[in-house]
């Protein structure tokens, strides 16, 4: 029940601080003279990321995935292939 407490009253307080820091006068920005190159940055006419290289790691560890999955279910099961409580041997997540 005292966790319960506490976890309200931490949430209350971090609810009225977000209402006070909502209501307070926005932020201004004041941009120095040194380091107004950095802003200063020049257009790109090819504005083409490769999104295939972002992916690629992704589709190999599915294709993996896949393929463990289907080596579990063509495996033949220990115990004779009895239905119920038998095992797969090759499935790292079962133990025999």
């Amino acid at each position: 029940m005292r966790e319960l407490a506490i976890e309200i009253g931490v949430r209350a307080l971090l609810f009225g601080v977000f209402v006070f820091t909502e209501f307070l006068d926005p932020f201004q920005r004041v941009i120095q003279p040194e380091e107004i190159w950095l802003y200063k940055n020049p257009l790109v006419q090819s504005d083409n990321v490769p999104t295939r290289l972002m992916f690629l790691p992704f589709q190999d560890l599915a294709s993996r995935r896949f393929t463990w999955l289907a080596s579990c279910t063509a495996s033949p099961r220990v115990g004779g292939g009895r239905a119920g409580g038998s095992v797969l041997p090759s499935c790292p997540c079962t133990a025999p």
